[in-house]
């Protein structure tokens, strides 16, 4: 039987690039802003150049595009009067469209990674951030993933969705149905078992993620 253990190192090791991936290419960018804003606002690159004093909008289509990815303050001054907000505006809706920041997701989830040694499919409804993971744990008809969760202190939630799990946490051995939940410390000893010949699936909240950079 598998230990839990190695299932979350194996979760670090497949998603641990990509947090390495997005924290590298993560960088404020205010061209998608300062087109969402405008687009938000029913102007076109012609008429919030008008309105920004002139702006060459070339000059502006080059920083919708990114293609300058630094544009002067005073650029940025005229870009803001002329959608109607301040300079501050641009640099929070650039924070909000951080993956890391702000993130509306779908019921397909962000990504998706099938353990099939385990019988288990991860869904991930959350960026692969280090300071948190919420997510679906899909386990196989009669199988069970058993172990220890985290080596570091971690709160975890877990709800069960669709079917009967069979939770044991150190020497408790507990049946959670469809909507029952349970929450304890990551740092003791634990087991998932689908008690059913169909796939069960649990909700599972931990913070920080055990996905590591």
């Amino acid at each position: 039987m598998a230990r839990g253990g190695k299932f979350y190192a194996a979760l670090g090791e497949k998603v641990g690039a990509q947090v390495r991936r997005r924290e590298i290419r993560e960088e404020l960018t205010l061209g998608p802003t300062i087109r969402r804003l405008r687009e938000r606002a029913g102007l076109t690159g012609a008429e919030l150049s008008r309105r920004s004093g002139g702006i060459d909008p070339r000059t502006l289509s080059a920083i919708e595009r990114g293609r300058i990815r630094n544009p002067s303050l005073e650029r940025l001054q005229r870009i803001a009067r002329g959608l109607g907000c301040l300079v501050s505006d641009l640099f929070t809706g650039a924070e909000m469209d951080l993956d890391r920041n702000y993130h509306h997701g779908n019921p397909r989830g962000v990504f998706q990674m099938e353990f099939p040694k385990w019988g288990l499919k991860v869904v991930s409804a959350t960026p692969p951030i280090p300071e948190f993971f919420c997510g679906k744990l899909i386990l196989a008809p009669q199988r069970k993933v058993t172990g220890e969760l985290l080596s570091r202190p971690s709160p975890l939630f877990l709800e069960v969705v669709i079917g009967r799990i069979e939770v044991e946490v150190e020497k408790e051995s507990l049946t959670l149905s469809e909507g029952e939940n349970l929450f304890f410390n990551g740092r003791l000893a634990h087991s998932f078992r689908n008690l059913l010949s169909r796939e069960s699936t649990l909700w599972l909240v931990t913070a920080p993620s055990f996905f590591h950079s």
